[in-house]
């Protein structure tokens, strides 16, 4: 296969993947459901909130990236987003892999204010912010660490000496990098990064092309979506969580269903579609599927036919009949949180 053969390969392949844009981490979505339905004095609400912030900034860093992205060149850069593989028992995420016939680029995005020290992969890697010094996690390990294991993938599908290169990205312009010694991966900006990716990749062009096959198809094939026992990641019993249908106005959980309308016994204020949030919440804590019990008993509906009723105007996908049906997590669950 020549080099115009895999391109036009990886083009079509690729289009499949590019359909689903970088979207909020559905662990994040998770978190939020669990702050805004614990008590506000639980002991643990705080830790949450730290996570929830983490995760915001880093999610930031990566949009932030991929306005960058979208100057390199699409007929030659693919870019896959959000990559969860399984490999060596393991699974691994890639939040950004560059795809081109010549070579990989697997960029790790970091959203770090302040100073940031690297004195060389045996020390660890600091920042100091506003007077304060801490410890991070080496960016450098981890995307080292990816491609060692983005590579055991390949070769298990029998994809063997394609380049992997990594790459280290600091989003926050304003940080300063003290690199006390070079480090084996690139750290730069983002304004730099896409030159110094298409610097790399014009060596990899004068090598010969490699024959990456269906490697597109096999990461789309390879995808697993993650999702995680939120209640289990923080230790905390089910019966600490606030069920019911939160009020959009007064933000309490006891809004009931009156004359085809939610509303909430407090404030008053009514609702035609507040029990979208509370049924993608009960997704977010429980996994992929219900039953018209599991969400009558989260939502507080005291009528199965009532439920079944509700149900069926949300359009969710479901299976079986009667007592058995169970009903599908929305694909677009990013929308019923909005």
């Amino acid at each position: 296969m020549d080099l115009i053969e895999i391109d036009l390969l990886l083009k079509k392949e690729v289009k499949l993947l590019n359909r689903k844009k970088r979207s909020v981490p559905l662990i994040l979505r998770q978190e939020e459901a669990l702050y805004r339905r614990l008590p506000d004095q639980y002991e643990k609400r705080r830790n949450i909130e730290h996570s929830i912030q983490k995760r915001w900034a880093g999610y930031r860093g990566e949009l932030a990236l991929d306005y960058f992205l979208d100057f390199l060149p699409k007929t030659t850069f693919h870019i896959f987003e959000d990559l969860r593989l399984f490999a060596c028992g393991k699974t691994f995420q890639l939040d950004t892999l560059l795809l081109t016939p010549h070579a990989g680029f697997i960029i790790e995005v970091k959203n770090i204010s302040g100073t940031i020290i690297y004195e060389g992969k045996s020390q660890p890697f600091r920042r100091i912010s506003q007077g304060k010094e801490e410890r991070l996690p080496n960016p450098v390990a981890q995307v080292n660490r990816q491609k060692l294991q983005l590579e055991h993938w390949f070769q298990a599908r029998g994809i063997h000496d394609y380049p992997i290169i990594p790459h280290v990205a600091i989003s926050n312009p304003s940080t300063t990098m003290d690199l006390q010694a070079d480090p084996t991966v690139p750290i730069t900006h983002l304004e730099e990064t896409i030159e110094r990716i298409q610097e790399v990749h014009s060596f990899y062009k004068k090598r010969r092309s490699f024959n990456s096959g269906s490697i597109s198809e096999k990461l789309i094939e390879g995808h697993r979506p993650y999702y995680s026992n939120i209640l289990g990641a923080f230790s905390i019993p089910f019966s600490y969580i606030e069920t019911g249908v939160q009020c959009p106005k007064c933000q309490r959980y006891a809004m009931a269903r009156v004359r085809r309308l939610w509303e909430c016994p407090f404030c008053k204020s009514r609702s035609s579609e507040a029990h979208y949030q509370a049924i993608a919440d009960y997704f977010l804590f429980f996994g992929q599927s219900m039953t018209n019990k599991d969400c009558r008993e989260f939502l507080h509906v005291p009528s199965r036919y009532m439920m079944g009723k509700l149900l069926n105007r949300t359009n969710l996908e479901g299976e079986g009949e009667t007592k058995g049906r169970t009903y599908q997590m929305p694909t677009n669950i990013e929308e019923w949180l909005n």
